[in-house]
């Protein structure tokens, strides 16, 4: 029976390889992952383009990954970090390699410096960066072939841009196999696209101006459209030039230009539209011997008589706020950080209450920002069907704010937007969530039924006059008369309206970082989601839904939230007292600097201190208010930390108290 002990072994050894070997054969490139939100697998849309390419049958794609494993070994610890990412990317190409079925073929390669790979890494134009004197490069990109010879490229690749890796991935395959661009049409009364032309540029720079760069939005746009601006002196828009329309900021329209995007959305043409009560972006020149022009200047933007026709409305100086969005952000320097109902932060935990999961624009998106946004109404004019985007939560209203100097009171100025805590005072949630997107889907009616009569030249202002003057028509002006649309060339039009136009900016939409220029949250994904929707590329929309990874602590966003709530009212009430105390010591002041006795002045300066204690008094108690705040947060920071630190070593000792018990028990047994 010893004798066959090893035999048996050995048999149970051969039988547990034959088995794995089987397994394996059997279920080789199965993976599990198990990533809240599934990082490690494709989205959607890769299915769906790697599915076409099977279909349309399409020859093979090769990607290279250049990530130099060699140089960086020299390099610092925060450039080591690139190995995780570097992993990450080579284990998502695996997956599409593994799902392409033949049409993507992958290859990883380490640019050893002065090797020919290296070489190659530098003539396809992938971006290396120095390391060291002796000019050694570190390269992290992608390079992307088909069998034709045609390439495209991800210069450098870095972890803050993680969640958006498989969309440009996914993007660069796509316009490879199919490189078609559909055309868009820019219609603006800001500068999203300026026309950078040399001589102007030059003649600026004499000046000491700097020439007006491209919003990054756009130039995200034209790596995959043919994005071009539409002559503003056009009297038609032609579909044969144009496959979408984007009207961002029409302020002081003409109307030739009212009756062009009039037959074009009449006559079933598909438009973006971004409207907007004060645009950041839209700032008026400083004129030295008229310093009070700027500030009542009004950067706002409608497209009146239009939307009027379409049954849709933004309200004349209505802003939208939120309590549960606002975002909470140092104001001034020197300040404590403050809730801002004006700035919309649409994060995670919002997303399902204010973004409608029935149109995929908004699929996957986890951070948006709005900033002095306007409400948007359906009228009864309306016949079209109406689908809100986006919308306020629950919290959500609108404020009143005009042009000008604040007169204290009630009534909120532009230059009341430097003091968020005058918009909390003034706050009151709606009973109904304000929309800030609507998409309307039908046949819109027309504008103009019985045609329109304009001059063929816009009579401009002249110079010196406050911005947006609309002139008079002179009596000698060449006028262009337009017939009715012809009923029959009505059409469905699909056209989507934004009441913002800041957060597509580079103000809003990305900021600077040490690798160059990274959106700063999800605001471009709408705008390129929205475009993919109207235009009819729904596999790139589909990729683009991945979210960021994210843990948030939502414990103390909810107990954060909760303290602000429960604490607003009491805020209100000292800052109101605080307002009549200052107006009070103000009329003192001016009293006191009159001819008055000497024990009439007396009497003021004991009022004038006795308002400053109340007024330091009051400021006091705001302060507490945030003390008490910050108290309940460190509160509970302070038990969570404990917790956390002191669980694992109690488990410990408990299981090692009870380990001992148990040894003695059985030795006790034993013994007996």
């Amino acid at each position: 029976m010893k004798n066959n002990r090893p035999i048996t072994i050995l048999f149970i050894a051969l039988i547990t390889i034959f088995s794995v070997h089987l397994i394996y054969n059997h279920t080789q490139g199965v993976r599990l992952d198990l990533t809240e939100t599934k990082l490690y697998s494709l989205t959607e849309g890769t299915h769906q383009i790697l599915e076409k390419m099977q279909n349309e049958g399409v020859k093979p794609i090769e990607v290279r990954l250049y990530f130099s494993h060699t140089a960086g070994k020299s390099l610092p610890q925060m450039i080591k970090g690139f190995v995780t990412y570097e992993n990450y990317i080579r284990n998502l190409l695996k997956e599409y390699e593994r799902y392409g079925n033949g049409k993507i073929k992958v290859s990883f390669i380490d640019p050893v410096p002065d090797s020919d790979e290296a070489q190659d890494a530098t003539d396809f134009g992938l971006d290396g960066k120095p390391i060291n004197q002796y000019g050694d490069l570190f390269f992290f990109g992608m390079v992307f072939q088909t069998q034709t010879g045609s390439r495209d490229i991800i210069e450098f690749m870095s972890p803050d841009k993680q969640e958006t890796i498989e969309y440009e991935i996914s993007k660069r395959i796509y316009n490879l196999i199919w490189p078609t661009k559909k055309r868009i049409g820019i219609v603006s009364g800001v500068e999203p696209l300026p026309d950078n032309n040399p001589y102007m540029n030059q003649l600026l720079q004499a000046q000491g101006k700097a020439p007006s760069q491209p919003w990054s939005s756009m130039e995200v746009l034209k790596e995959q459209y043919d994005v071009k601006l539409v002559d503003a002196e056009a009297e038609q828009y032609s579909k044969e030039d144009y496959d979408l329309l984007m009207i961002i900021h029409p302020r002081d329209f003409s109307q030739k230009q009212l009756w062009a995007i009039n037959e074009w959305v009449v006559t079933g043409g598909n438009t973006m539209l971004f409207l907007d009560p004060y645009s950041i972006e839209d700032q008026p020149e400083q004129n030295p011997q008229n310093p009070w022009a700027a500030i009542q200047y009004k950067p706002a933007s409608s497209l009146n008589p239009l939307t009027d026709a379409w049954g849709l409305r933004r309200p004349e100086d209505q802003f939208v706020v939120d309590y549960e969005l606002g975002a909470k952000r140092m104001v001034d320097r020197r300040g404590h950080a403050q809730k801002v109902i004006t700035d919309l932060s649409i994060e995670d935990k919002h997303m399902a209450a204010v973004a409608n999961p029935d149109i995929p624009i908004t699929n996957g998106l986890s951070n948006l920002r709005f900033f002095l946004a306007g409400p948007l109404e359906k009228t009864d004019k309306a016949t079209a069907e109406f689908t809100p985007i986006l919308k306020t939560t629950a919290a959500g209203g609108t404020l009143t704010i005009l042009p000008g100097f604040s007169q204290g009171g009630d009534t909120l100025h532009f230059t009341d937007l430097n003091t968020p805590t005058k918009f909390l005072d003034q706050y009151n949630a709606s009973e109904e969530e304000i929309v800030l997107a609507y998409l309307i889907k039908g046949r819109l009616a027309d504008a103009f039924p019985e045609g329109l009569e304009f001059p063929k030249e816009a009579p401009k202002p002249p110079p010196g006059m406050p911005p947006g003057m609309q002139m008079p028509v002179p009596e000698d002006a060449e006028m262009v008369k337009k017939e009715a649309i012809d009923p029959a060339t009505h059409a469905d039009a699909s056209v989507l309206v934004f009441s913002d136009v800041d957060f597509i900016t580079d103000q809003l939409a990305f900021q600077r970082s040490f690798f160059g220029l990274a959106a700063a949250n999800d605001n471009y994904k709408v705008l390129l989601n929205s475009v993919d929707y109207l235009l009819g590329a729904k596999e790139l929309m589909n990729v683009r839904s991945k979210q960021r990874i994210k843990r948030p602590f939502e414990l103390f966003d909810q107990i954060e939230a909760q303290a602000d709530s429960e604490m607003l009212e009491q805020e209100r009430k000292i800052r109101t007292e605080i307002e009549q105390f200052e107006n009070d010591l103000r009329e003192k002041q001016r009293g006191i600097n009159e001819k008055n006795a000497a024990l009439l002045q007396k009497k003021l300066q004991d009022e004038i201190d006795t308002l400053n204690a109340k007024i330091n008094d009051g400021n006091r108690e705001l302060r507490e208010i945030r003390k008490q705040k910050r108290a309940r947060l460190e509160g509970v920071e302070f038990w969570v930390r404990g917790s956390m630190i002191g669980a694992v070593p109690l488990f410990v000792c408990i299981f090692g108290l009870a380990n001992v018990v148990s040894r003695r028990n059985k030795r006790n047994i034993q013994g007996r």
